[in-house]
This record gives C-alpha cells, structure tokens and sequence, in this order.
C-alpha cells in the first residue's frame, strides 16, 4: 500500500522519515547513550580524522561499560586494527597520543613464534 502523499509505500516511508528515531531508541537500548552523544562520538575517527563512517569502539572492550570516557569513534580500518593483534599495539600508541586512556590489557602480553 502507497501512502499517497510521498509516493512511498509504508516501509521506506518509515525508513526514510523515522530512521533517526529507530536509531536514536537503538542506541539507547544497545549502548545507554542518547543519539546526540552517540552523533558527538562517532563524528569523526579520533586517530585519523575520517568522518563518513565511524564506529563507536569501547577502550576497555567491555560492552556494559557505557561510560563517556571508554567510548571513542573509530573508522573502520582503525577499529579493524585495534582488534587484530597485528596492529593494536600502533593503534593504542595512537590513542594515547591523543590523550585517551586505554586500559592495560592481558591480551598485549604474548610474544609471536614463527
């Protein structure tokens, strides 16, 4: 069925005119943070600047810990390399250069074999 007014049928009306709703109640749920605080963080990569997609990253990895301090916005090639082992310790050296705190983590502490 068309809404008629729009010329959209009932699920891209919705998408398209309730789609920051639908986030800003999702971002809630998922992270306890209201949609503004979400759009603050994620506004750019702290690292590199990046500004087109950003994901929202936890610096202690811990996903009930919602606090404002352990959330920092991350594009996808930095978060990437912040999970994979490679390259965290560069991504971490980064972060503290920009002044955030990132938790130690027992993860850092192995030696590669080859």
């Amino acid at each position: 069925m068309l809404i008629h007014s729009k010329g959209l049928c009932k699920g891209c009306y919705n998408f398209v005119f309730y789609s920051d709703a639908t986030k800003a109640r999702n971002y809630k749920k998922k992270h306890n943070i209201d949609l503004e605080s979400y759009k603050k963080i994620t506004q750019s990569c702290v690292i590199c600047g990046f500004d087109k997609i950003v994901d929202l990253h936890h610096l202690d990895e811990n996903h009930e810990n919602n606090s404002k301090t352990n959330l920092v916005g991350l594009c996808p090639n930095h978060h990437k390399m912040f999970h994979d082992f490679r390259y965290r310790k560069e991504i971490i050296a980064g972060l503290e250069k920009k002044g955030y705190k990132v938790p130690y983590n027992q993860k850092m502490d192995f030696v590669i074999t080859k």
